[in-house]
């Protein structure tokens, strides 16, 4: 992901510098580059620096998906606009002040008007400035609320109309309690400022609160939980294959493997049942692997033997040891999406998704799930749920009013985008018109939205734009796809 910073720290005003600000925004952008932005920094600049750096960020933002903005220093409102001050700005008058400050408005239009999709603003720039006293009273001290563009969040070290603490040590309270957090694992961009506003509270026993604007659409990591290629590499081609994987006679589990394979009901029920007393911890790692590939494909099959293994896979894995156990997890996961050439796989295979995806919250487990997350890096913007996030897939359905209790759906919107897609991959339903349709149970609709979206059951949540009911019949397109990227 392509991710570009402007990071700028001002501190060295004349009569009333600041202790903090320069160091924060040397902090902040080190902690930036080591999660992957590439980061511009600004130390105590002019006005002409900063417009000439923000010029070039939006630049820089030509070919970037998430650009972000941070400034520590003087703010101030004037009209109820926020301007960021230069260490040279004209504080003599009000006007004079205005023009030789940088507008907050026009670095959101910067980040607005850029081919980035996420925008982050993050602002330690609510310090009690006593220049503002010179020219006006102290009622309208700190930062203005402010219009949060789509696909942006706006980060303020305080609340409206309140001010920032420098803070005691090397950095502000606010920029402190940011860099406590951000290099966290795996948590959203508006988790992480909860985390921040809890810790600041906490710091400044309350008076100090942060807040945001945001009106972001997707969701944004700062650092993604993912694992090292290791992961990948640790089996063949042939076993990732599946197809090209040769059973070797006088093996034991390359002939289970073999008969697992045969799509006969009594072979494979046989070879579920020879499991029990096979020696597994001396196969190899690519056995294990194509035995967790073919137990879940026997599984989906129908095979009444496999179906009870994945039924109860927690109890199977955890008797087989954590390395056995590993493998044959991650061949299962590696089904899912991929077929038996190593090809992504447009339609998931889903029928055993949920009895797999119950281990992803058991510690014990958890390494298949980095193993398929690392694997699926190249797919995740075609996918709804990424292994191993446990986050909620929020979904809303766009329907007409129940009539004659039947609703049709319009559009189906999946981070503000929408996802319902004709027959050809290419088509949104919302610009066909479709002659034929079937009429659906809520209940049947929604599964089929699981299946589409390979996402466990219980981290889908729908939300109807028209109230439905059980007794609703919902109305789709006998043929459709629901899919993130138009092919």
């Amino acid at each position: 992901m392509n991710k570009k910073a402007l990071c700028i720290g001002n501190a060295a005003y004349p009569e009333e510098s600041l202790r903090n600000p320069v160091n924060d925004a040397d902090a902040l952008s080190l902690k930036l580059k080591a999660l992957g932005f590439e980061c511009d920094l600004q130390r105590d600049a002019t006005i002409k620096d900063m417009q000439t750096a923000l010029r070039q960020f939006a630049t820089n933002l030509e070919d970037c998906e998430v650009g972000l903005f941070f400034f520590a220093g003087h703010g101030m409102q004037i009209e109820g606009d926020n301007y960021l001050t230069a260490t040279d700005t004209d504080f003599g008058a009000e006007m004079d002040a205005k023009y030789s400050s940088l507008p907050l408005n026009k670095v959101i239009e910067v980040l607005e008007k850029g081919a980035n999709a996420t925008s982050i603003i993050i602002l330690d720039a609510c310090r009690n400035n006593p220049y503002e006293r010179r020219w006006r009273g102290v009622g309208s001290r700190g930062l203005a609320p402010v219009y949060a563009p789509k696909g942006t969040i706006i980060a303020f070290a305080t609340s409206p109309g309140q001010v920032a603490n420098d803070g005691d040590g090397g950095n502000g309270s606010f920029t402190a309690a940011l860099l406590k957090h951000i290099g966290t694992q795996n948590i959203t961009v508006e988790d992480l400022f909860k985390r921040v506003r809890n810790t600041l509270s906490a710091a400044t026993s309350a008076k100090q609160v942060s807040w945001e604007h945001t009106s972001l659409m997707g969701d944004f990591f700062f650092n993604p939980a993912v694992v090292t290629e290791d992961f990948v590499a640790e089996y063949s081609q042939q076993a990732r294959a599946d197809s090209g994987f040769e059973c070797v006679a006088g093996r034991p589990l390359s002939e289970i493997i073999g008969k697992l394979r045969s799509h006969d009901w009594y072979k494979q029920n046989a070879a579920v049942t020879a499991l029990g007393s096979a020696a597994l911890s001396a196969a190899t790692k690519d056995e294990l692997f194509v035995l967790g590939r073919n137990l879940y494909q026997a599984a989906c099959g129908k095979s009444n033997k496999a179906e009870e293994y994945l039924s109860a896979l927690a109890l199977k894995l955890g008797a087989l040891g954590p390395e056995v156990a590993f493998h044959v997890l991650s061949g299962s996961l590696y089904e899912i999406y991929f077929d038996s050439h190593d090809r992504f796989r447009e339609r998931k295979k889903t029928e055993k998704l949920d009895d797999t995806f119950l281990l992803e919250d058991a510690k014990e487990f958890c390494r298949s799930f980095d193993f398929i997350a690392q694997s699926l890096i190249p797919y995740q913007k075609q996918l709804f749920y990424v292994p191993g996030t446990k986050r909620d897939v929020l979904v809303d359905v766009v329907n007409t009013r129940p009539s004659k209790e039947k609703s049709k759906v319009l559009s189906i919107l999946f981070d503000g985008q929408d996802v319902f897609y004709a027959a050809d991959g290419e088509t949104l339903i919302a610009n066909t018109k479709t002659k034929f349709h079937l009429a659906h149970t809520v209940a049947e609709f929604e599964e089929e939205l699981l299946d589409q979206m390979a996402t466990p059951r219980r981290r889908l949540h729908v939300t109807y734009s028209e109230n439905t009911g059980k007794e609703t019949s919902i109305v789709v397109p006998c043929s459709y796809r629901i899919q993130r990227l138009s092919t």
